[in-house]
């Protein structure tokens, strides 16, 4: 593998590709403690610190790190090269594919996450995503549907992430904490009920807590409330029932259980600055 040096920064995402460091400090400078962070090391080797856990990670080496971690480096080799993608929640919200990202969701809130080994083809496809993410991000912001070449990028790396975590037969049991667990089964009702359930005491109700234990948990896991998880989840079903030039505005706001037309339309484009109409010209023009 060739190595390459690729670093890109702005609001909400991170990402260094092979990097090599030389000092405890600056190894630690590029885990933000309000991102959640996935490192992986492409030489040498080090002892890391995770919330008082220690793990020694090694070349062809993952881990996905939580946000709010306490991170420290104990030692690492002289010759030290690792690749990282940093995000915050709210990057991960507006670019995911499908509110909620279940499949990746779980190993970027739990507290105690394991190290995975990946093998040569595994590593290179996960390099190879993580390349074509740094040119997605490099693009001009005059370039049409850049947004979504990032959201597809940053997605099929997450997804292939995923893949790779649930695969691994050794990997340690992961232990939530009772918020977390609320949170991954409210994520999982949302995801089957969020087009004909707008309310949170709907999802309340179907995990027998109040709406106002719901908001909290929700909001001290993700940072954001409970409402705004919802509401994220019906733009992005918008936007794929707009896609179906089959429908019209009518049948999505149908669809979607809105109470008319204009009820979604003014929706739509509070999320998103565009109305429904605008949003499936610019797809058009895409093309």
């Amino acid at each position: 593998m060739i190595f390459k040096k690729s670093n890109y920064k702005t609001q909400g995402i991170a990402l260094c590709v092979f990097e090599n460091l030389k000092s405890a400090n600056a190894f630690k400078d590029l885990i933000p403690e309000q991102h959640s962070t996935v490192l992986i090391v492409n030489s040498g080797a080090a002892a890391i610190s995770i919330n008082s856990r220690t793990i020694h990670l090694f070349a062809s080496e993952l881990i996905a790190i939580p946000k709010r971690s306490d991170f420290e480096v104990v030692m690492m080799s002289t010759e030290l090269c690792v690749s990282i993608l940093s995000f915050t929640s709210e990057f991960a919200f507006e670019n995911s594919i499908r509110w909620p990202h279940i499949g990746y969701f779980n190993f970027f809130t739990a507290r105690y996450v394991s190290k995975i080994f990946l093998k040569k083809k595994e590593l290179k496809n996960l390099m190879d995503l993580l390349l074509l993410a740094g040119t997605r991000l490099e693009l001009s912001n005059s370039r049409v549907f850049k947004k979504e070449l990032i959201l597809l990028s940053f997605n099929l790396f997450l997804y292939e992430l995923a893949s790779l975590y649930y695969r691994s037969s050794w990997l340690e049991k992961t232990r939530y904490s009772a918020a977390e667990k609320t949170a991954v089964h409210f994520f999982r009702l949302v995801e089957l009920h969020c087009r004909e359930q707008h309310s949170v005491r709907f999802y309340a109700d179907a995990l027998n807590i109040s709406s106002g234990h719901l908001t909290k948990t929700i909001k001290l896991v993700t940072e954001i409330t409970a409402k705004q998880c919802i509401e994220n989840a019906l733009v992005l079903e918008a936007k794929i029932l707009l896609q179906n030039n089959d429908l019209t505005i009518l049948n999505v706001s149908e669809t979607l259980r809105f109470a008319n037309t204009s009820f979604f339309s003014n929706f739509f484009k509070r999320h998103t600055q565009m109305s429904p109409s605008e949003y499936r010209l610019k797809l058009h023009s895409a093309y």
